[in-house]
């Protein structure tokens, strides 16, 4: 599609008009009165509440929406009542209009939404109640245009002649952002794709207060049912009564009133059964029962909430079953005793505090964004740090016990010693949950104690308080004691996904209550659990030590003081011994549509997908995974889940080739490509966010027919859905999307929609040797080069350019500053692209750097420019007499207005360094095309009238003559507010997309193609290199 095609205006404002005029045939004139009014009502209560609260500084404004079936009055009274008890309410307005409640107010001094949204829940009047800010009002209930995002392109009513010229949206690398929810949703408003049995431990206990735990339940209830999302989240409702774990809900639930219907039968077999204790074994028996009969390919998730400890020893693994597995409940010494067979706990006082915190929406996201359980992980170890052959202990995933003897035959003097070796030494490794390095702390003398337990000590600073805790207290030495406490420690709080243990002894070594043959048989106990046991004497063991300390352990495990050297050699072995994973990080995604196509079809492509596999692995090093996901318009499904190696992999599509009725349960009539593409791009950020070192690239099977395609819309609108969704996955991908084409006749079926997805030149048709057609591609070439490092920044060389950079910050933001000049340094600014730097907004419209000025130094100098604009040093002269260091004025976030006297303004700026009297080889090159970056994070406060402005100016500075070339436009958005769309697109950088610094362990390969995406669009764009507007009345 060229340029031309993609951004005509005038058929945009045709379509935009057709629609228009559908949508409003469908009211008669009544409704659309009551609508205007309505509208109008809600309009003048914000903008009255919003002022008055901005009039008085001890005021807040809010917005509170829901549904009702009562009156308008009795919703009044009855919301204006609950806020009177706890606040002073200053002005309040309700409107009930087709059962919709929307209420504006504002409440004397400041309160936060949070608190505003307890004390309406207590309504009897409204459901689903929300609370936000009323500077967000506005927000909420209007359709955000915000490029990049799912909703229709913004349309314009101006001139039609008038056009500017934007880089095509096709060619560059956006985020997928959305209008702001009216409903907070568990995990970020992110449905959740999870099966989850929650196990209600009913029975009594008698020092607990049961009305209050029956109140609870039910405040627990109706958080669950406004947190998850459903069809996504599916739930079996299960309780223990007496000493039977029964059935509560008669199938998986997938809908709010099936929940709530599940809950009231919950409450009708409340027990009256005292028990002392709960048979978690039982529980954990239970549920993966159930998963295994109807669940056996989705992850599983069993929450439990009980006021009871464990009967008993747990032999149930549920975690190595794939199951993550959550308790919550009254009494933390009751809870705490289920953290070694569990994921996650959280323990409350009571069961008041229980419901008001409500864990569930921690449990329920905690197992969404990071499972952690061993047989669910994507990967089977953690990310590499660097490239793939680092090998340091930064990476090395261990579990280590240090024991101190705090016996007699030390001293105070040297069990400081021993404090401080520790320190130092843990402090090498890398601590992060329970992705690297764990230390437990025990202490010894005739008796062993855990002080410090592996779960807890996943956090460097609380491991290095432990040590620095440690005090000599004398008595007898007992290292049998000490070896066999750690090995228990080891059984209980490891496991078999965290084989590299190691245990470190800081003792003379010498036995005075048991013998050297106890240490050498509590020795081999270590060994047959892969534990290796190192000893640090304090100043040197003799030789007889030495002898017998070297049948406990490995000889070369002995070290007879804390000496630099000791310390070298200590974590040279464990490093030998256990040496760091091999990073998986490399990914290839299949995605195959499991629709309305035939099974023929289905399994044609999926033993296409094993063909291609087997040649793709014989490109990687047998450390990379693969990934099979099915979609249409439901659900995603991924294979294999847990270990996800070519050969479980291959066996997964091999059991789905083989099943029929497997296939089947896969199976929907229709498909919504874009819903299905943004639900893949959330799997791969998931997998981004595990491992920053994460890469893949992602081969479609299905079609892309228009006339197929949901939602039923006009074909634009599809483009411009699957534009919207894609650009996402091409972050995620580096633009590595490929598909084998299953579209048919167009004439019958509508237009080939995969070109708004990815390239043309990566879109094969379907054929009998797909293998044969995807190696004339670049397929198995790029997949080759996949690696855990990230990719270099991309440059942009021989590319002539001239660029204005127009800056406008309210908040002080050196990162964003950085990102630019990172981002201007990537051309070869000295020959091919000359940059300017504008500021405006806060201060008067300045030109810091002119076209003249375009060396590499005035570049990297750009952020330093711009601060000192920003805070006022650059209008100040110093005199001659006086220090020549500028003043130190200090960053203001003073409210300022950009209108359209400010954007007149930049436009005048402009001229000064563009178009007619500025062309030279050193300023506005007459052949180069202009490009104008607006940066940004005050987009959201820009009116209509300030939009409108850009396209008067453009048409008015070089609509009328023919020298100056067109500009074309890119707006850089640190919020989720972006620009006019027919104006230019807007890319949105978020905090974490701005950390592209390889050298550390956050930057991701995301946030590296986002980048070089920006790169790429600037220096590959088809730029007009003359004037294309028509002149309107100009003589």
């Amino acid at each position: 599609m060229t340029q031309s095609e993609a951004y005509d205006l005038q058929t945009q404002r045709m379509t935009a008009s057709q629609s228009n005029q559908k949508l409003f045939g469908r009211f008669d004139p009544i409704h659309i009165a009551l609508a205007v009014t309505s509208v109008i009502f809600l309009i003048l209560s914000i903008v009255f509440i919003i002022l008055f609260a901005t009039k008085h500084d001890g005021s807040s404004g809010f917005l509170a929406t829901g549904f009702s079936q009562n009156k308008t009055d009795d919703v009044s009274s009855e919301l204006k009542s609950l806020l009177k008890k706890k606040y002073t309410v200053n002005s309040f307005a309700v409107d009930v209009q087709n059962q919709a409640v929307s209420a504006v107010f504002s409440l004397r001094d400041s309160v936060s939404a949070s608190d505003v949204q307890k004390t309406l829940s207590g309504s009897e009047t409204v459901t689903q109640l929300e609370t936000t800010y009323g500077d967000k009002a506005t927000a909420v209930c209007r359709q955000q245009q915000v490029f990049g995002s799912t909703a229709l392109p913004a349309t314009s009513s101006k001139n039609p002649q008038t056009q500017t010229t934007a880089i095509p949206v096709s060619q560059l690398t956006t985020v997928t952002t959305q209008a702001p929810p009216a409903t907070i949703r568990y995990c970020d408003n992110t449905a959740v794709n999870r099966d989850i049995i929650i196990v209600v431990d009913m029975n009594q206990l008698k020092k607990t207060n049961n009305d209050e735990k029956m109140k609870s339940l039910h405040d627990l209830r109706g958080k669950l049912v406004n947190g998850l999302i459903f069809p996504q989240a599916n739930v079996l409702l299960k309780a223990v009564v007496a000493d039977k774990v029964q059935d509560i809900s008669n199938s998986w639930t997938n809908s709010v009133d099936q929940l709530n219907k599940d809950f009231d039968a919950l409450f009708a077999v409340a027990g009256t059964t005292e028990t002392l204790s709960l048979d978690f074994d039982t529980v954990l028996k239970n549920g993966i029962e159930s998963f295994r009969k109807v669940k056996a390919y989705v992850p599983g998730a069993i929450f439990v909430v009980t006021d009871k400890p464990l009967n008993q020893v747990v032999n149930t693994k549920a975690r190595e079953s794939g199951i993550f597995v959550a308790v919550t409940g009254v009494g933390s010494n009751y809870i705490q005793k289920y953290d070694i067979y569990s994921d996650a706990i959280k323990s409350y006082d009571s069961w008041t505090d229980l419901s008001t915190a409500d864990p569930f929406q921690t449990f329920v996201c905690q197992f969404y964004s990071l499972p952690e359980a061993p047989a669910m992980s994507r990967y089977a170890i953690p990310i590499e740090e660097l490239d793939d052959v680092t090998n340091s202990s930064k990476c090395e995933v261990l579990d280590i016990i240090i024991a101190f003897d705090t016996s007699e035959s030390l001293s105070r003097i040297i069990l400081n010693q021993y404090v401080e070796f520790a320190q130092n030494f843990v402090a090498q490794y890398k601590f992060r949950n329970d992705d690297y390095t764990r230390v437990g702390i025990i202490t010894f003398t005739d008796e062993a104690n855990e002080i410090l337990s592996l779960q807890s000590g996943n956090n460097l600073d609380i491991v290095s308080n432990t040590i620095g805790q440690v005090k000599y207290t004398g008595g007898l030495t007992d290292v049998t004691n000490a070896l066999l406490k750690a090995k228990s420690l080891f059984d209980t709080e490891s496991d078999n996904t965290r084989p590299s243990r190691v245990l470190i002894v800081l003792s003379d070594g010498v036995p005075t209550v048991d013998t050297y043959q106890d240490e050498i048989n509590a020795g081999a106990q270590l060994k047959s659990i892969g534990v290796a046991t190192f000893f640090v004497g304090y100043s040197s063991y003799n030789d007889d030590v030495k002898k017998e300390l070297g049948q406990v352990t490995n000889p070369n495990y002995v070290f007879g003081d804390t000496s630099a050297a000791s310390f070298k050699g200590i974590t040279e072995q464990i490093l030998v011994t256990y040496p760091c994973p091999v990073a998986k990080c490399v990914t290839a995604y299949y995605a195959v549509e499991i629709s309305e196509a035939t099974d023929a079809y289905v399994v044609k492509n999926l033993q296409d997908v094993l063909t291609i596999s087997s040649k793709a692995s014989t490109l990687q090093n047998a450390t990379e995974s693969y990934q099979l996901i099915t979609y249409n318009d439901g659900a995603i499904h991924v294979f294999p889940q847990g270990d996800a190696s070519l050969p479980k992999f291959q066996e997964a599509v091999q059991r789905i080739i083989d099943d029929a009725n497997f296939r089947s349960s896969l199976r929907s009539g229709t498909t919504r490509l874009d819903t299905a593409i943004n639900q893949i791009s959330t799997e791969l950020e998931n997998q981004a966010k595990r491992n920053p070192r994460f890469s893949a690239n992602i081969l479609f099977f299905g079609q892309a027919n228009d006339a197929v395609l949901y939602p039923d819309v006009s074909t634009e609108e599809k483009k411009a859905y699957l534009v919207a969704a894609s650009s996402n996955l091409k972050a995620q991908t580096g633009q590595l999307i490929y598909v084998v084409d299953d579209s048919l006749d167009k004439d019958k079926f509508g237009e080939d929609l995969w070109p708004s997805v990815t390239t043309t030149d990566r879109i094969i048709k379907n054929s009998d040797n797909v293998e044969a057609s995807l190696e004339k591609s670049d397929f198995f070439t790029t997949w080759g080069k996949l690696s855990c490092s990230l990719p270099p920044l991309q440059t942009c060389f021989d590319t002539q350019l001239d660029v204005a950079v127009i800056i406008d910050l309210q908040n002080k933001d050196y990162v964003f500053m950085n990102y630019i000049t990172k981002l201007l340094a990537q051309f070869s600014a000295q020959d091919d692209a000359h940059f300017s730097l504008l500021a405006y907004g806060s201060r008067q419209t300045t030109v810091l750097s002119t076209l003249a000025a375009h060396s590499s130094q005035e570049i990297q100098d750009y952020s330093v420019l711009f601060e000192e604009w920003r805070n006022g040093s650059y209008f100040t002269t110093p005199a001659p007499s006086t220090s020549t260091q500028k003043p130190a004025n200090f960053w203001t976030n003073d409210l300022y207005l950009v209108d359209q006297n400010t954007i007149s303004g930049v436009f005048s700026a402009l001229g000064t360094q563009f178009g007619c009297g500025n062309y030279n080889d050193n300023g506005d090159r007459l052949f180069a095309p202009n490009l104008y970056i607006f940066a940004s994070d005050n987009f959201a406060a820009y009116t209509n009238n300030v939009w409108n402005d850009f396209q008067t100016q453009v048409h008015n500075r070089f609509g009328c003559y023919d020298c100056p070339g067109t500009p074309s436009f890119l707006f850089l958005s640190r919020t989720n507010a972006g620009a006019d769309t027919t104006i230019g697109p807007t890319l949105f950088l978020s905090d974490t997309d701005l950390d592209i610094d390889y050298t550390d362990d956050t930057s991701t390969q995301a946030n590296i193609n986002k980048f070089n995406g920006i790169i790429n669009s600037i220096c590959t764009a088809a730029y007009p290199t003359c004037a294309t507007y028509a002149c309107v009345n100009s003589n």
